[in-house]
């Protein structure tokens, strides 16, 4: 059989990393992208909608712009309005701020309507909102650097369960907020610090006294954790001779179709708006 190579940008949704991310795949029609992660956060939670490429193609993502998108539980939903469109995709956005509830299941749905020559099309999947954990404060570490400083995250891990984590940091650029790229997903989990107070460190990038930024800090379910530590080993070995398993998709196809990128439930803790000089 024969293969070639699918390219996920992963710039908005997930990381921010701008560099390809290359899935073997079989070679056919291209295939449905959904990247959604939802949350509470109306800087980080978005829904990007797209079709896959081929290895040497050098257009942007196909964007699907006519999908209908809905999160939903037993007692309520939200909507989902495409928004805009960009080198990834089109960009989905809640209609009204998204509340979620933990430990509670909300079901996500794409919606695609057909033509004449293809069905109409539901892509579903389900998760369960895990516990938001709260940034306890914001630090910094010096570095050797002049003006040059490590963000440190402190929060204190719930005992006696199983927690995940990962974290987002935005910085106002030219006058506006911009979501800082990743060369991976930074990723945590409360084995051996069960229950204590404890800190991670943005390394992506080091701040100056001037900088303004905003800390998103993220509570993932055991079954994201898995999917963004298997992205960050195909990025690993992105460029090698070196093979790693594709990140398994967690959506249903009505159609039987095989999709890719994944729907998660985030608890998101978004810190003020500080300048870092105010918190040395």
């Amino acid at each position: 059989m024969k293969y070639y190579c699918l390219i996920i940008v992963l710039f908005l949704t997930i990381i921010g990393c701008e560099e390809p991310v290359k899935l073997d795949l079989p070679s056919g029609e291209p295939s449905t992208i959904i990247d959604a992660n939802i949350s509470e956060s109306n800087v980080i939670s978005r829904v990007v909608l797209s079709k896959s490429l081929g290895f040497n193609d050098t257009i942007d993502f196909p964007p699907i712009e006519n999908a209908s998108v809905v999160l939903s539980n037993n007692t309520t939903s939200f909507s989902f309005n495409y928004v805009s469109t960009s080198s990834v995709g089109a960009v989905y956005e809640a209609q009204n701020n998204v509340e979620l509830e933990e430990d509670q299941f909300y079901f996500f749905s794409v919606y695609l309507p057909g033509s004449i020559e293809d069905p109409d099309t539901l892509y579903q999947a389900s998760m369960k909102m895990p516990t938001k954990v709260p940034i306890d404060s914001i630090g910094f570490k010096s570095t050797n650097e002049p003006d040059q400083h490590v963000l440190r995250i402190f929060f204190t891990d719930p005992e006696n369960e199983r927690n995940y984590y990962s974290w987002r940091v935005s910085q106002k650029i030219n006058g506006q907020f911009v979501l800082l790229s990743n060369n991976k997903v930074p990723l945590y989990t409360d084995q051996g610090i069960d229950g204590k107070s404890v800190f991670v460190e943005f390394t992506s990038k080091n701040f100056s006294e001037s900088d303004t930024i905003q800390v998103h800090f993220k509570s993932l379910t055991r079954d994201t954790y898995d999917y963004y530590r298997a992205l960050n080993n195909l990025i690993d070995v992105s460029g090698t001779n070196t093979s790693a398993d594709n990140p398994r998709s967690n959506f249903i196809s009505s159609a039987g179709d095989q999709s890719f990128g994944y729907y998660s439930l985030e608890g998101v803790d978004d810190s003020e708006v500080f300048a870092v000089g105010d918190t040395l």
